[in-house]
């Protein structure tokens, strides 16, 4: 039998490779298998596109391009919005089902150990000395700009731009932890023997806490009856 040719496109795209990383049916533990895994593999795919642009971004700060800097960063935003909207569809899965999958096929395996999410918890916050650097060349403050963004409407940009990352980060991470809710439950351990409450905490946690800071400051400086 003469080999398959491969169209440029599936070449490129490397589509036989890509489409033999899930399981076949006969592999299968129960059908939402490949809904469960392809999930999880696009997302470490996305996460490390973005992880590749907060890698660029760091260079147009240091170079002060913050047009291409603030364009870029509401890239890695939308990422981070897509793979939060993907979660509504592993919400499809009954909970019975996904527990035949996590029972048989994920031994010890967890989110937690996902690559891509612990590589995006230690590099987003690693862009905050190149922007404290930027904000020292340009004789500035945050909370100069945000009192007056219109004197210097590139960083007010900037920074709204660094802002919107950090709540499309943490609105991934509150919406996942609905879905842990929702699929296994928040009285029970992870895998990893991790009460899955404890996600609560983190749902909040900011990237960037200058810039939420920052809104705080201004609407205490404006309205101090909110002291």
């Amino acid at each position: 039998m003469s080999e398959k040719k491969l169209s440029d496109y599936e070449t490129y795209i490397r589509t036989e490779e890509l489409l033999a990383l899930q399981k076949t049916p006969d592999q299968m533990a129960n059908p939402d298998e490949l809904l469960f895994q392809s999930i999880h593999q696009t997302m470490e795919i996305w996460l490390k596109v973005a992880l590749f642009e907060v890698e660029r971004v760091s260079g147009m700060i240091d170079r002060d391009e913050l047009d291409s800097a603030d364009h870029y960063l509401r890239r890695v935003a939308m990422i981070y919005r897509h793979i939060t909207a993907s979660l509504a569809i592993m919400e499809t899965m009954p909970p019975a089902d996904y527990h035949v999958i996590r029972l048989s096929m994920l031994g010890s395996g967890s989110g937690q150990e996902s690559p891509g999410f612990n590589a995006t918890l230690e590099r987003l916050p690693q862009i905050w000395p190149n922007v404290t650097a930027l904000l020292e060349r340009r004789k500035a403050t945050i909370d100069a700009v945000y009192r007056e963004p219109k004197k210097a409407w590139d960083l007010w940009m900037f920074l709204q731009a660094l802002i919107e990352v950090d709540e499309a980060f943490q609105s991934w991470r509150y919406h996942h932890f609905h879905l842990v809710r929702r699929v296994i439950g928040d009285e029970v351990k992870s895998l990893k023997g991790v009460p899955a409450a404890s996600l609560a905490a983190t749902v909040i946690e900011k990237v960037f806490p200058p810039l939420w800071k920052a809104v705080n400051d201004l609407t205490r400086a404006v309205s101090p009856q909110y002291g």
